[in-house]
């Protein structure tokens, strides 16, 4: 009968389709009302399909990933091959991370694979357990059936002998195929029969394990065509327990479905494996990503180191080898810079001293005056390979002050008193008395810093400041230092700028002007400005410059106030 729901609906519309739940499974139901002719009531017509469901959609899902895993396998293999013959294989170069990411693609694949094969084996054997399982209950209920038509005493084999097949099979709902002395005798598939699609005797496995090993039930795949299915067998005896006749029940018309039920645990099975290889790979690549950083900051270390780039450091933010790694490569490089501007050091000291001894010895000597040719040269030779020894000095210096250990003592420092203090020790290199001026407030100006650090980095400007200056020109070194508001919430901070009158950089260095190695002076050894800005960097601050080329050029600071400062403030 047509429930009230699809009956009003029809009444407005002939045609309606109607998803529906019947005994377990969903369909689509397509019903259509019409009026026969020469009728006057009217008709319907309801016509039932399977619903796709989510299952068919990951079904069908998985059979396109597995192909097109296949085709890229036979595509990935075909690429491997060229590239042997090709000479490219085995890569001259690999990198760790592909190597990380393979290994785990690898381990995914091959869980999935060892995962699916056991899944498979067990879900098929479920799946042949629970058929097993329905066919020993059909057959169960076959023999409820003749038991209730047997008569007193009767055996079951007799009542399945004298009754007929297709009434016993349509009590029970089943096909039915009936076997004495191992041969078909009756069937409630007769067309089946006479078209050749069932056999004409038991198998010889059935038989054996009924008649020889005497099991009362047995179950046998047996083959139409391309298309298999199960059949159970069971055996009714006699009084001595002796088979007399055997009823076998195929599952042939539940095969699509029991076959669809094992498709759909397969489906969900192999659709969580391929999920599972997808987490692996994901999980892969960002641990190989985490894992070839550090390696990767290493090598980056290593080749600015190698080119020159000594202000390349690695920061060290992992606890385990790969930090310890990148920690013993900053000290090693240190290490190095040190030993190396050490070993420079060494014969330059007694170089020096010989040459201002061999001086001395000129000059006590009864030999041609300061006014000869000769004294003229040696006056000049000397000088020069002493200025060049200085050099040579000042360089190892700088290259070992750059590559040494963080060793600064933050304290609160006055910026001020700083500047002047290096102001004061930078007066004989200034060519006049006033070249260098000083515009400083009378109030503290307190940052967190270390003095000396701070100390060396402003004699590097005012330095810098004092060579740039021609020597035509009257020289003007101005420092200035004040204290600025924050603006969009930063906190207050120092303005510090150091102002020459020089020469002004040059457009095409302008942007090489903080990097190590980089000088425009033939005796630099252009760490002075690198090593400032590295300190001002890590003192939490700026440095920049604004320059005209043939006016001079502005160097300026900004470093934060100590914190009681800026609560004082």
């Amino acid at each position: 009968r047509l429930r009230p729901a699809e009956r009003r609906a029809l009444d407005e519309e002939p045609a309606l389709w109607r998803r529906e739940v019947v005994r377990g499974r969903q369909y689509l139901t397509y019903y259509h009302r019409f009026v026969p002719g020469n009728e006057e009531s009217s008709s319907t017509v309801a016509v039932r399909i399977p619903a796709i469901l989510a299952f068919d959609h990951l079904y069908y899902l998985l059979r396109l990933t597995v192909a097109g895993l296949c085709v890229g396998l036979v595509v990935y293999l075909l690429g491997l091959s060229v590239r042997y013959w090709q000479g490219r294989l085995p890569a001259p170069r690999v990198r760790f991370r592909n190597k990380v990411l393979n290994a785990f693609l690898v381990v995914g694949i091959v869980s999935m694979v060892a995962v699916g094969v056991v899944g498979v084996r067990l879900v098929t054997g479920e799946n042949e357990r629970i058929i097993e399982r329905r066919m020993h209950e059909h057959l169960a209920r076959v023999e409820e059936t003749l038991a209730l038509e047997a008569r007193p005493d009767e055996r079951l084999w007799r009542v399945a002998e004298r009754m007929d097949v297709d009434t016993l099979a349509t009590r029970v709902g089943l096909d039915l195929h009936l076997y004495k002395e191992g041969q078909l005798v009756r069937t409630s598939q007769s067309r089946l029969q006479r078209e050749g699609l069932v056999n004409e005797r038991l198998p010889g496995t059935v038989y054996h394990e009924l008649y020889d090993e005497a099991y009362r039930f047995v179950t046998a795949e047996v083959a139409v065509g391309q298309f298999r299915y199960r059949v159970g067998y069971q055996a009714l005896v006699d009084g001595e327990g002796r088979p007399q006749m055997v009823i076998g029940v195929p599952t042939l018309a539940q095969q699509e479905q029991l076959q669809e039920e094992k498709s759909r645990t397969l489906a969900y099975l192999f659709g969580a494996l391929l999920l599972l290889v997808v987490v692996v790979v994901l999980t892969g690549v960002v641990l190989a990503n985490a894992l070839a950083q550090p390696i990767a900051q290493l090598r980056q270390g290593l080749e600015a180191v190698g080119e020159g780039r000594f202000a390349r450091t690695l920061s060290v933010d992992t606890r385990d080898e790969i930090g310890d790694l990148v920690q013993t490569f900053n000290l090693a490089w240190r290490e190095m810079a040190r030993q190396v501007a050490h070993e420079i050091k060494n014969p330059l000291t007694p170089m020096k001293l010989s040459i201002q001894h061999l001086r001395r010895a000129f000059e006590r000597a009864d030999g041609p005056t300061d006014s000869s040719e000769f004294g003229e040269v040696f006056d000049r030779i000397t000088s020069t390979l002493i200025e060049q020894v200085e050099a040579l000095v000042r360089i190892a210096d700088e290259f070992s002050t750059f590559a040494r250990l963080p060793t600064r003592v933050p304290e609160p420092v006055d910026l001020a008193e700083v500047v002047e203090e290096a102001a004061s020790l930078m007066e004989e290199e200034a060519t006049n008395h006033d070249a260098l001026a000083l515009d400083l407030p009378d109030d503290p100006l307190v940052v967190e810093a270390d003095r000396e650090e701070l100390r060396r980095l402003y004699i590097n400007l005012l330095k810098n400041a004092l060579q740039a200056i021609p020597d035509d020109r009257e020289g003007r070194v101005r420092v200035t230092a004040r204290r600025v508001s924050g603006s969009d919430g930063e906190a207050p901070a120092v303005y510090s700028e150091v102002v020459d009158n020089g020469t002004g950089i040059p457009p095409d260095v302008r942007d090489k002007v903080f990097e190590p190695n980089f000088s425009t002076k033939t005796s630099g050894t252009g760490l002075g400005l690198a090593i400032a800005q590295k300190s001002i960097d890590e003192l939490g601050g700026e440095i920049g410059y604004e320059t005209t080329e043939g006016e001079g050029t502005t160097f300026w600071i900004r470093l934060p106030l100590a914190e009681e400062e800026a609560v004082e403030g």
